[in-house]
Formats: structure tokens, sequence, C-alpha cells
């Protein structure tokens, strides 16, 4: 091979390599977090959860809809595969219940325009929290996130045990 057909392979690998970057970076993307803090409320510092949703891309992102999941049961193997079976899908969210934060009268502001590289975040207090997670299998809390194309983001399982332990 002659040092032109390197120069062509070379730049036939590049041109793709960036094409798939531009590609990528054109999709607006967006991750959720959920953290312990502080806020004053009614002039009394109140602690809670903080769902943050924080804008990756170089384009605004609309959300539609910002809420959380809780744990009702846990699922058996049989479930897991009766669900796959009739839904045709892997069942992420089997035994979580979806919920909307405005049935805790918590104003999200949505629908909202995230502009690129910023944040939006909402509190949740204690004794929401404590709302929520009454009567549920475990103390895990994931936010949830949508889009107005309806795609979601969640978070991981957020362990809220430290509810019970300041309420104990």
């Amino acid at each position: 091979m002659k040092t032109t057909d390197y120069l062509a392979i070379y730049a036939a690998v590049l041109s793709t390599i960036v094409f798939v970057w531009n590609i990528l970076q054109s999709r607006p993307r967006f991750r959720l977090d959920l953290v312990i803090g502080m806020e004053t409320q009614n002039g009394e510092l109140q602690g809670g959860v903080y769902i943050i949703v924080r804008n990756l891309s170089n384009h605004d992102v609309h959300l539609a809809s910002i809420g959380y999941c809780y744990q009702y049961m846990k699922p058996c193997l049989r479930e897991y595969i009766s669900h796959a079976w009739r839904f045709k899908q892997i069942p992420r969210r089997l035994g979580w219940v979806h919920s909307d934060l405005s049935n805790h009268a918590i104003s999200t502001g949505c629908p909202i325009t995230i502009g690129a590289r910023k944040s939006h975040s909402v509190f949740l207090p204690e004794s929401v929290i404590r709302t929520m997670l009454n009567g549920t299998f475990a103390p895990l809390l994931i936010a949830r996130a949508q889009d107005e194309l309806w795609n979601n983001v969640y978070t991981k399982p957020f362990n809220c045990s430290f509810v019970q332990k300041i309420t104990a």
C-alpha cells in the first residue's frame, strides 16, 4: 500500500468519528440527581431532598413534568417473565408506582425550558417524603423527569431511611 492509501483510510476513519460525534452532540441530554439538603421555609429550617435536573447539552431542554416513584412491592421472577412476555420489553420499574409532585402541593415549575448547561431544582421537605413513603415496601425513592416528547429520565433508587432515623 502506498502512503496515499494510508492517508485515505485515516481520513475516512476520522471523518466517521467526527460525524458520529456531531450526531451525539446534537441531541438534547439531561441528567437527574437526588441530593440531601436543607431549605428555609416560612422562617424555619427544614431538611429534605432536592431533585436537580441538569441540562448537559448545548441545546435547550423542554421539561413537561417532574415526578417520583416509590416501591410498593418486590416482584417475583414469575411476574418479571410474564410482564416481559406480555409487553415485549424488559421490566425496569415493575413494582414501582409513578406519581406527580403536584399530588403533594409541590410546585415544580413545569412546563419549563432549561437553557444549555443550566439546571433546575425542586425541594421535597422531609414531611412530604414521610407522606410519600408511608406504607411502602421499602424506603426507596426514584425521581423522574419527562421532556415534552415523553422521554423519561430516572435516578437510581435513593435510600430515604434517614427520614425514619430523624423521626424515631
